[in-house]
């Protein structure tokens, strides 16, 4: 059996697999560095990041084609040589000392022994744990027609909620993270400078392969929340679900996220902005997507992502044997009622008994999902190492969830608020703080549909990620320096923006409600473009 190999960017062939290189993930586009190299653009994107050598596994992928007789292969020093010509180089300051230290850098560091192959499902949990640490303005510029801000937000959606007061949340207008916490929240971001995009780029309309993959993911979004819906209906009437629903469910899901995970996580933003009540099908739903998205950053093999899937679309699946007046209680549970409330996973272990489920890793999901990583959990207090990477990794999600949903009588909370609880979370032990990262390198330091200012005095949504770039997210810039609004907000590219131009810069988030701005109408305006 061929082994991996090592090779240089230059030998890099479409058709070849790669299971590791030498930049880490957030330098890159690509969320996991094990994938096919499907053609010639992917080398470009990883030559433009500062990629030299990688290594290919020849029984997954195209092997390396003998060289002639007498013919030496590039020296990696060479070929820098010539990228230097061709791309910026690095900014001066170093970032190796702001590296979330967890395997999901490269795949070769997290089965160093494996020789690529995919590990199996049982050895997951011992795996991971082994290795866990202690634009300037659009070419068309905006008319003078302009409407005033107020008249643009009149519709608020009646999901838009303020900040929660809680004096761990930053409040609505916060500035935008200092340098020192920028580098706590976005690992070397600023890895490399911006390349420079054509502005005629920046206004081109979406590719059919985006339109198609816009459309795929919705249809897959509408089928999934029936599914689960009718799941949950039946489990209500005292029906177990059946493992082909969910199996089905998990794999359409999956596949959508494997293909396009950007578009699945801005689908994901929009319609909990357009949905006024959370149920226990949505909420698992959002869930399990999520997951398997930061699954990918975070390095968890794809052989293991349908049982994720499953754990997460079944982690409060307990609920339905607890009187539904508690779940969807309006005000604050009584210490009795917060007691009866933490039934739930010894309640959905029960279930998937009778479900005839006896997948360890599920279970163990279903029944840890709340277990904390300094031991303050429950039901049961584990802590550290006798945790399941996959429940808490379902357990950090559905934090994040419950924040930026309406519960309990509790306002949502703003997704970038949101971030900056997680991150405190992880000061506290709550989460493994390499597990956090992961998190806020899928999301972003700005979430998409964050509302945001920028060093202009105009108003912008976050509508995208630069996955090389975390403070630098795409925006559409809604109002202008003044405060009218635009008839048509540009999309900016901050990461991208053209050289020798005043760049725009984020330098606080804004309470969409206090604003008076329907963010969802941006975010499904940016959906329709690709419709």
């Amino acid at each position: 059996m061929k082994s991996v190999k090592t090779i240089t960017i230059d030998q890099l062939k479409p058709g070849m697999f790669i299971v590791g290189m030498d930049q880490p993930w957030y330098r890159t586009p690509f969320l996991i560095h094990k994938r096919l190299i499907r053609h010639a653009g992917d080398i470009q994107l990883l030559r433009q990041c500062g990629v030299r050598e990688l290594k290919i596994d020849p029984n997954q992928g195209l092997d390396l084609e003998p060289l002639p007789p007498g013919e030496i292969p590039p020296s990696p020093d060479i070929q820098e040589q010539t990228d230097r010509k061709e791309t910026p180089t690095k900014g001066a300051t170093s970032t190796e000392t702001l590296q979330p230290n967890h395997a999901a850098h490269s795949t070769d560091r997290l089965h160093p022994s494996d020789s690529a192959q995919n590990t199996p499902p049982s050895t997951v949990e011992k795996k991971i744990a082994d290795h866990r640490p202690g634009t300037t303005n659009s070419p068309s510029q905006p008319t003078n027609a302009q409407q005033s801000p107020a008249n643009q937000g009149a519709a608020l959606s009646p999901n838009v909620e303020q900040s929660t007061a809680s004096p761990q949340a930053s409040p609505a207008g916060t500035s935008a993270p200092s340098s020192e916490e920028a580098a706590q929240l976005a690992p070397a971001i600023e890895g490399k400078p911006a390349q420079t995009q054509s502005p005629s780029l920046q206004e081109e309309p979406r590719s059919a392969l985006a339109s198609m993959q816009a459309a795929e993911a919705q249809k897959t979004y509408t089928e999934a929340i029936s599914s689960m819906e009718r799941m949950f209906e039946e489990l209500e009437a005292g029906i177990v679900p059946s493992p082909a629903t969910l199996r089905l469910v998990v794999s359409n899901v999956l596949a959508r996220v494997l293909d396009d995970s950007a578009g699945m996580l801005s689908l994901l933003f929009l319609q909990k902005m357009k949905r006024f009540d959370r149920t226990l099908a949505s909420h698992a739903l959002d869930v399990c997507t999520l997951t398997l998205i930061v699954a990918q950053t975070y390095g968890i093999p794809e052989g293991d992502m349908e049982a994720l899937g499953a754990g997460a679309l079944l982690h409060d699946i307990g609920y339905i044997r607890l009187p539904r007046n508690l779940y969807r209680k309006n005000q604050d549970l009584t210490e009795q009622e917060r007691t009866v409330m933490q039934q739930h996973p010894a309640l959905g272990q029960a279930i998937l008994k009778e479900a005839k489920e006896d997948r360890e890793a599920v279970v163990r999901i279903v029944l840890e999902h709340h277990e904390f990583h300094n031991g303050k959990g429950f039901p049961h207090k584990l802590q550290g190492d006798s945790l399941s990477i996959l429940a808490q990794l379902v357990g950090l999600v559905d934090t994040y969830d419950s924040m930026v949903s309406r519960r309990g009588g509790r306002p949502a909370m703003l997704p970038h608020d949101a971030i900056r609880q997680l991150f405190r979370l992880g000061d506290t032990g709550q989460y493994a703080k390499e597990m956090i990262q992961a998190m806020i390198g899928s999301l972003g330091v700005y979430p998409i549909g964050s509302l945001v200012q920028l060093n202009t005095t105009e108003q912008a949504v976050v509508v995208g990620m630069n996955p090389t770039q975390r403070l630098k997210p795409i925006i559409k810039v809604i109002t202008g320096a003044q405060g009218g609004s635009y008839l048509t907000p540009i999309r900016v590219d901050l990461g991208a923006q053209a050289v020798g131009a005043t760049a725009r810069t984020i330098t606080k988030v804004l309470d969409p409600l206090q604003e008076r701005v329907n963010v969802a109408l941006f975010l499904e305006h940016t959906e329709s473009e690709a419709a």
